[in-house]
């Protein structure tokens, strides 16, 4: 090998170290041990103590715990612009093998409000038998809010049976705590009878992803629709202020604007902003 094409392979090979270096592999983040089932009431009692991360874009702060059974995780969006419009979008998490981002399985978590004989129906879907004695008590009030788990399985695989073992899907809840609000969730660890269980066992590392936010043009078509109906400004889903109203050279949005148009101008604004962000997990194991 001439020198020229010695100097030529050792400059290809620093340029391609540095690549490596510039470009390194995410950090595997530790889950915590739950000693305890954590209770999923959308309250941050369960997680006093906890090393709560900080996720750089949106400013929100998550924690991880898990059992043998479970993933917990906990989200509190304690900056105005975090949680974007989360309240309608609702927070999709998804999972895959360690260092592999994929959309393939997941679960929606997402706040729905129903009518009164919308939840008994709900109620019924889900097997629940209701004596006309409680269909009476629900209909009492006029709405209520469900914290639903709708199960990502893109390519739609099958989760392994067994009999035996006992159905137990996601669950999530959240509500307002002082100034923050909180998301909490509860992820089973197993697929057994369970599509939307992670396929996971203490002492593995898997990847997972978090997207909330961003506006629709189901969000918009309501805030348009609010605002005709209110004769003025309306306020955006889980937004303070005004963000409606005659476009400007701003790129503000008002009276006599297209709707099919608008949705530009609602994305520009940062309290609709689109969150999302990936982490690789190990999950703990009990102390031995």
């Amino acid at each position: 090998m001439t020198l020229s094409r010695t100097r030529l392979f050792l400059i290809v090979a620093a340029a391609a170290a540095l690549a490596v270096s510039a470009f390194p592999k995410d950090k595997v983040l530790d889950s915590a041990w739950a000693s305890e089932p954590v209770k999923i009431d959308g309250l941050d009692q369960d997680w006093q103590g906890a090393a709560f991360l900080t996720d750089g874009g949106s400013k929100a702060q998550y924690a991880l715990k898990n059992d043998g059974k479970n993933l917990y995780i906990i989200f509190l969006f304690k900056d105005p612009m975090s949680p974007s419009t989360i309240e309608f979008t609702g927070l999709k998490i998804f999972f895959g093998a360690e260092g592999k981002k994929s959309k393939d399985r997941g679960v929606h978590f997402v706040k729905k409000n129903v009518t009164a004989d919308g939840l008994i129906a709900y109620l019924e879907k889900k097997g629940e038998a209701l004596t006309d004695a409680r269909k009476a008590e629900l209909r009492q009030r006029a709405e209520y809010t469900l914290f639903e788990a709708d199960v990502i399985n893109a390519k739609k695989a099958p989760a392994p049976a067994d009999p035996a073992v006992t159905n137990d899907p996601p669950v999530f809840n959240a509500r307002s705590q002082g100034r923050a609000l909180v998301y909490e969730f509860r992820i089973p660890l197993s697929r057994t009878n369970q599509p939307g269980g992670l396929g996971a066992e203490p002492g593995q590392t898997l990847k997972l992803g978090f997207e909330w936010g961003g506006m629709t043009r189901e969000i918009l078509k309501s805030m348009m629709a609010g605002q005709a109906g209110r004769g003025g400004t309306s306020r955006g889903p889980g937004l303070s202020g005004s963000v409606a109203g005659t476009r400007d050279e701003s790129g503000g949005i008002g009276e006599g604007g297209d709707p099919t148009d608008s949705l530009a101008g609602y994305q520009r604004d940062p309290r609709t902003r689109l969150h999302a962000f990936w982490i690789d997990v190990k999950l703990a194991e009990a102390a031995r």
